[in-house]
């Protein structure tokens, strides 16, 4: 099952590999996230914008010789979401 917001996210991890010239990175992205699920529309918009901006942050990081890893606030929840 593919959570919401899951083609946001690979989009956002494409672009991002596109503006630094690569197809491929290799490896796998997870996005983990704490707190209670959203139970609005506008909560459910927010987690998939928090999605696409962590796997962008995650894969500059990585491209950059960086970790890999992000972590964002999902707006209008408080809930963290991570890239670990």
């Amino acid at each position: 099952m593919r959570p919401a917001g899951a083609d946001g996210a690979a989009t956002a991890v494409l672009r991002s590999l596109a503006s630094a010239g690569r197809g491929y990175a290799g490896g796998r992205l997870t996005l983990t996230t704490s707190g209670v699920p959203p139970r609005t529309a506008a909560q459910t918009r927010s987690v998939a914008a928090a999605q696409r901006r962590a796997a962008a942050l995650a894969v500059t990081s990585a491209l950059r010789g960086g970790p890999g890893t992000a972590r964002v606030r999902v707006r209008g929840t408080g809930c963290p979401l991570a890239t670990p």
